[in-house]
């Protein structure tokens, strides 16, 4: 409370006094009520303009840190659907050798079922 108290009557001490030191004549209570109208207006728009300055400040730190955030969620991202890829080739690849393994079984079985076949052809034909 009381850094912020002094944080407000700073602004507005240090306009109060630079306005009375440009002041020619301070004879009057009109020109102090005056200076110190001024002196307030001047210390708020200071404060005001300060506060915008840090608000803009705060605001470009977190557009910085969004965008880190959206690089490295890219580059994890990228990552990872490289390794979903990898993957991908590897079922490809294990799915296309099960295929030429199951067409290689199916023409080994069709030679075998001829073999026995012709074998109970051939051990049919004697019984006759």
């Amino acid at each position: 409370m009381r850094i912020a108290l002094s944080a407000l009557l700073l602004p507005f001490a240090a306009w109060l006094g630079a306005l009375q030191t440009l002041a020619t004549n301070t004879g009057g209570v009109d020109n102090t009520v005056r200076f110190i109208g001024i002196a307030g207006v001047l210390g708020t728009l200071t404060v005001l303009i300060y506060r915008l300055g840090v608000w803009r400040q705060e605001m470009e730190n977190t557009k910085h840190n969004i965008g880190a955030e959206v690089k490295a969620y890219h580059e994890e991202s990228t990552a990872n659907f490289e390794r979903l890829e990898r993957r991908l080739d590897a079922i490809d690849h294990m799915v296309s050798l099960a295929a030429d393994f199951r067409s290689v079984a199916n023409r080994r079985q069709i030679r075998i079922d001829r073999r026995l076949e012709r074998l109970e052809q051939l051990h049919e034909e004697p019984a006759e």
